[in-house]
């Protein structure tokens, strides 16, 4: 089984076909799970900020979402998001699929009651994968690397802070840095693909409006939908 895990805005598309919702208690909480098919395949989808929308950046159970998928026999994850963009020299939108990121601020882990040290990062099977999908079928630029920041949100972040960050990542985002972490810490291998829907603030000398970022993130949902599902298919004819 492949698992997705993406953005209310993303996931408000229907997705799956045969569905059935299910909460799974873990031992770090119950996670909401959506397990159906695409095209056949058996696909398991967390919508991270809850189908109420009420699970903000900062208290997103990452733990308790990872190891359902991981109970469930979910091996693969492909992330879905929506980020900022840190360069004026990307043209928006885009699509990014970064190779590493920063996450100083949000200390997720599953390992509160042991001493273990994983070495982070993005899965590198998943991420050539949604790179050479996206190249094939989107109609957006497709940026292969580059490192995403995540801040702990939920509000957004000053000028100040991207004139700060800007020198250090390529786009900005609230979760994909613990999903990240939280996945291989579980044994499970991950990757996102992320839409560069705004400029982040002050580049460009954007300023910054939540409800412009919502409508253009949902704007361009549907080509990652496009993309992920393709990946999907990819990943089981060659993993499975």
């Amino acid at each position: 089984m492949i698992g997705i895990i993406g953005g209310t805005h993303i996931l408000e598309i229907d997705v799956l076909s045969e569905v059935e919702e299910r909460k799974i208690e873990t031992p770090f909480g119950v996670a909401e799970v959506e397990i159906g098919r695409i095209d056949g395949i058996d696909v398991a989808i967390i919508q991270r900020h809850g189908k109420r929308k009420n699970k903000p950046p900062h208290r997103i159970n990452h733990a308790a979402n990872f190891y359902a998928l991981r109970s469930l026999g979910v091996s693969h994850v492909i992330g879905m998001g929506s980020v900022g963009c840190l360069k004026e020299n990307y043209s928006l939108p885009s699509l990014i699929v970064p190779d590493d990121y920063i996450d100083l601020f949000s200390g997720v882990t599953v390992y509160n009651e042991s001493l273990v040290h994983i070495t982070p990062g993005f899965d590198e099977y998943l991420r050539k994968v949604l790179v050479e999908t996206a190249r094939e079928i989107s109609s957006f630029p497709v940026i292969d690397g580059g490192v995403y920041f995540q801040t702990r949100g939920p509000r957004l972040e000053t000028k100040a802070e991207i004139a700060m960050i800007k020198n250090f990542a390529d786009c900005v985002g609230m979760t994909a840095g613990s999903e990240a972490t939280i996945a291989k810490e579980l044994g499970l291998s991950y990757a996102v693909i992320c839409t560069m829907d705004n400029y982040a603030h002050g580049i460009k000398n954007e300023v910054v409006d939540y409800r412009e970022i919502v409508k253009k993130a949902k704007e361009n949902a549907d080509e990652c939908l496009r993309v992920v599902g393709q990946a999907v298919k990819r990943v089981w004819m060659e993993r499975f």
